[in-house]
């Protein structure tokens, strides 16, 4: 099966949701391919006993004249509020200080991904699709993609490509067959630092400090109290260890990971109690350094860019920011 269009995005996270919101603007149709069962990529939310819990991003916050746009309008539609102004700080000895800079973090009314999904169209979204190849072929990018719950393929033809998805990914799956060699030595420059999550069901609350949010410079990069965060009638802990913790034990099992991880985060569990927990592996969750551009792209053979939250500005800002530039550069190669 074949389907056309101008443009094709890989990936809906923040950045290619904001690329496909720019090329909607622009009048530039588009379809927009995501591997798994929803949109938001870190943006994510997971419901656990009734509860919720935000396990891959944990805040926002707002610089740029752009986002403000954003935050204005968003809050006046209640779909974000401000959650602090300062987290409370936990060195390597376990001990807590509270830090306030009166500048404030926002977090999704109803959790992360229920933002994101505000943004997608879903008559323009493919969704549990992997893209297995990208090829230029006869005058246009040739993109395979992949339904591995019903072994099916699709093939999609498109003028341009914007890629989203974590740049090593998009280097681990694809050829990029026609691409500059340039192009691909500054994307093999950009690299990631994993994350290991846990999340913990409490049948009481968490003893996590007011306001519910702690920052480590140990193994522990994070603890949030989902609860206390105003997403969750139920205490849940998220808990991200640090990048380099996370590097180190990534391939051990999720029973050696708790084994390790929770001692360090028991003095916030309110008498020891927990009632369950659970595991996510975040295997691109921070860029370890930024690329100086908000996206790299080549008009040869054909318009193909690449954005994400590990250009420029970084964080969900970033990727927000990354993905306009994306799609307003796309829109004016089309309209060519």
């Amino acid at each position: 099966m074949m389907q056309e269009a101008p443009v094709v995005i890989f990936g809906a996270g923040l950045a290619g949701l904001f690329a496909a919101k720019r090329l909607q603007e622009n009048g530039i149709s588009y379809k927009l391919v995501e591997k798994g069962r929803s949109v938001g990529g870190r943006m994510a939310t997971r419901r656990i006993d009734n509860g919720r819990a935000d396990h891959g991003a944990q805040f926002f916050t707002v610089r740029s004249h752009e986002m403000k746009t954003l935050i204005e309008k968003w809050s006046n539609e209640g779909l974000i509020s401000e959650w602090t102004r300062g987290f409370h700080q936990m060195n390597s000895e376990g001990q807590v200080i509270l830090q306030t800079d009166r500048y404030p973090r926002y977090i999704a009314t109803n959790g992360m991904n229920a933002l994101t999904k505000t943004l997608a169209q879903p008559e323009d979204l493919i969704l549990n699709h992997r893209i297995s190849s990208l090829n230029y072929q006869d005058k246009a990018w040739e993109i395979t993609i992949y339904d591995e719950k019903n072994q099916t393929t699709t093939l999609l033809r498109a003028k341009g490509v914007i890629s989203t998805i974590p740049v090593p990914q998009v280097l681990n799956w694809l050829r990029l067959d026609g691409i500059e060699s340039d192009i691909k030595a500054e994307l093999a420059s950009i690299d990631y630092e994993p994350c290991i999550c846990l999340m913990i069901s409490l049948p009481g609350g968490s003893l996590v400090p007011k306001e519910g949010g702690i920052q480590g410079e140990g193994d522990i990069a994070f603890i949030g109290d989902n609860q206390q965060k105003g997403i969750s009638t139920k205490p849940i802990l998220t808990v991200h260890a640090s990048g380099k913790w996370s590097e180190a034990h990534y391939e051990e099992s999720d029973e050696d990971v708790i084994a390790l991880l929770l001692p360090k985060v028991k003095p916030f569990i309110k008498d020891g109690k927990m009632e369950g927990i659970q595991v996510k592996r975040w295997r691109y969750a921070k860029p370890k350094t930024l690329y100086p551009d908000r996206m790299v792209a080549t008009t040869y053979p054909s318009p193909v860019v690449f954005a994400g939250d590990c250009f420029k500005d970084g964080k969900v800002e970033g990727a927000i920011l990354s993905g306009m530039s994306a799609g307003d550069w796309m829109s004016k190669q089309i309209r060519k």
